[in-house]
C-alpha cells in the first residue's frame, strides 16, 4: 500500500510581503524531513508563488494564492493555485533564447531552476473552458530512509 499524506490547503493573500509567511509555514509542514528535501521545496516553492503574482490576477487588489502539499510514495509535492488572468500565457521556459537573450532576459529563469531541482513538475488549467486559474506544481523524489537492518553506525 502506497504511503499517501496531504496537508490541509493554505491561503494567502497575493502580496509579495506573503511569501515570507509560506515559506516558513512551507518549513514547518516539512518538518521531520531530510534539510535537503525542504531546501529544495521551499526554494521551488518560492519560485512558483512569485509566479503565481507576477504572472496572474493573484497579484493584483484582491488577489489570492492557495498552496497544496502533499506526499505520495516517495516523493513530496507542492502545488500552487493563482487566480487566473494569464492573458493566455502558460508556465513554459524560453528553450529557443540564444546565449545573448538569456543574458538580457529578466524572466525564465524561475522555471529553469525548478526544472533543474524538482524531479518533475507541471501545470494543469483549473477549468479547461475559461481561464479561472491554473494549478502548477512541482515535486521532488525523497531520499531512501536509513536501512532499519543496515550496519550500525561507527564513532
Amino acid at each position: 500500500m502506497t504511503n499517501v499524506r496531504a496537508w490541509p490547503p493554505r491561503r494567502y493573500a497575493g502580496k509579495a510581503s506573503e511569501l515570507a509567511r509560506m515559506r516558513t509555514d512551507l518549513a514547518t509542514d516539512l518538518h521531520g524531513f531530510a534539510a535537503d528535501t525542504v531546501d529544495a521545496v521551499v526554494l521551488c516553492g518560492s519560485e512558483l508563488f512569485t509566479n503565481c503574482l507576477r504572472y496572474t490576477a493573484s497579484g493584483r487588489g484582491g488577489g489570492q494564492v492557495i498552496r497544496t502539499l502533499w506526499a505520495i510514495g516517495d516523493r513530496v509535492c507542492v502545488g500552487f493555485t493563482d487566480d487566473g488572468d494569464t492573458n493566455g500565457r502558460i508556465p513554459q521556459i524560453p528553450y529557443a533564447r540564444t546565449v545573448e537573450e538569456w543574458a538580457l532576459a529578466e524572466g525564465g529563469r524561475g522555471l529553469l531552476l525548478i526544472e533543474a531541482t524538482a524531479t518533475v513538475w507541471g501545470h494543469r488549467p483549473v477549468c479547461e473552458c475559461c481561464d479561472l486559474g491554473r494549478h502548477t506544481w512541482a515535486a521532488f523524489t525523497l531520499p531512501d530512509p536509513p536501512d532499519p537492518h543496515g550496519p550500525p553506525e561507527t564513532a
